[in-house]
């Protein structure tokens, strides 16, 4: 994924970092970035994926009078008001006050944020599920706070109940429609329940096999059930064996057989969650060699990633990590890797997605501007933006 930020007049491109003992240090907070982080493949400034959604403006409670702005001079360095330390890179201000604070005293000392409205757009929210009103707000990961809606924790933007705090939706969780369609189940519509709509409780995602402990499409007539994050997922690859589209899936929770080898899978496969056909990744007949719309070179299919790059490459597509023992198209001169299911051919230019890897950059005819977002009915990042529900 490539971005652009505030801070700097370049592209940024989300990767791994090459030192991942030792760490490198990040131009927002001073502190080594061991993972995943933005980098500028133009003069190497780089941040944290948490320093690069830090909110531009923001009220915060040790400086309740007025707003705090983000602010960054890579020549500065300045007292913090809060701690009394000398530190450098990103700061919030208030100019009026002359009051400044670190970005490790600003997440410290209040988890939850309220993010100042942008002009014209409003930061409430009337949620169906709930009697109060919903509140953007900034949560920090050291809050550990889980989203009510996919039960994955929150770092950034989120809808916060500030009345009786027992409702936080990320952003784009709070943006699922109440009902709509989706091609894992063609027949009939899905309604948005947050608890499960049978007597007993329990439910299971018919996706992943897994058990569903936040919200939930639900089927009333077939007892068909969708978590969040499966509900996110795209059919994208056609197999010669199968007349509909198959969507891959890391892990399902329950064994099945592959409709090609026979042998069973669990690990890496791909699904038509409904008609039950599974296959195993490796039982796919991909081409060796592809040409892909958002790289200059060929990409090979390898079995796993080669050498020294195993551990740290991400998909340049769908930003999740490449498993090492995963096959993968892969660029060794660049360091450039996607997954099979993620690679897009020339001919089909519609599915774009920004380039991300450590090797030096080789073409900017595609760069285009991002902001960090998780997955919506109509995703945040506008890059990434489909529909996957269609309203009824």
């Amino acid at each position: 994924m490539e971005i652009s930020h505030v801070s700097h007049e370049h592209p940024l491109t989300l990767c791994m970092t090459e030192d991942k003992d030792v760490g490198e240090p990040c131009n927002g907070c001073s502190k080594p970035i061991f993972d995943l982080g933005y980098v500028c493949y133009d003069c190497g400034f780089l941040l944290h994926k948490n320093c690069a959604k830090l909110p531009p403006k923001v009220h915060h409670r040790l400086h309740p009078k007025h707003p705090l702005t983000l602010h960054f001079d890579s020549s500065e360095t300045f007292e913090c008001s809060a701690c009394n330390k000398t530190g450098s890179g990103f700061a919030f201000l208030c100019r009026k006050c002359l009051f400044i604070m670190d970005v490790t005293c600003f997440l410290r000392n209040q988890p939850y944020l309220d993010l100042l409205p942008i002009e014209g757009k409003t930061r409430k929210l009337q949620h169906f599920s709930h009697d109060h009103t919903l509140t953007l707000c900034y949560i920090t990961q050291q809050s550990e706070r889980n989203c009510d809606g996919c039960v994955q924790q929150i770092s950034g933007p989120a809808y916060c109940c500030k009345e009786c705090d027992e409702l936080a939706l990320h952003k784009s969780c709070a943006q699922w429609p109440p009902e709509g369609e989706h091609p894992f189940h063609p027949s009939h519509s899905l309604t948005l329940f947050t608890k499960s709509p049978y007597p007993a409780g329990k439910i299971i995602c018919d996706a992943c096999r897994k058990t569903i402990r936040g919200f939930v499409y639900h089927c009333d007539k077939c007892s068909f059930d969708l978590d969040l994050v499966c509900a996110s997922l795209t059919p994208s690859l056609k197999h010669e064996k199968h007349d509909h589209l198959l969507t891959f899936f890391e892990k399902i929770y329950d064994q099945v057989s592959c409709d090609s080898c026979g042998k069973p899978c669990r690990n890496n496969l791909y699904r038509c969650v409904s008609c039950k056909f599974n296959v195993h990744s490796t039982c796919v007949p991909f081409p060796i060699t592809v040409e892909h719309i958002h790289h200059p070179h060929s990409l090979t299919l390898e079995d796993s990633i080669p050498g020294e790059d195993s551990s740290g490459i991400c998909c340049a597509s769908c930003e999740k990590k490449i498993s090492p023992k995963a096959r993968a198209y892969y660029c060794a001169e660049c360091c450039y890797g996607v997954h099979p299911e993620c690679v897009v051919p020339e001919e089909q230019p519609d599915r774009a997605p920004t380039r991300r890897g450590k090797g030096p950059r080789k073409d900017r005819s595609n760069r285009r501007s991002a902001e960090p977002g998780q997955r919506s009915w109509t995703d945040e990042d506008t890059s990434m933006r489909r529909k996957i529900f269609q309203h009824t």
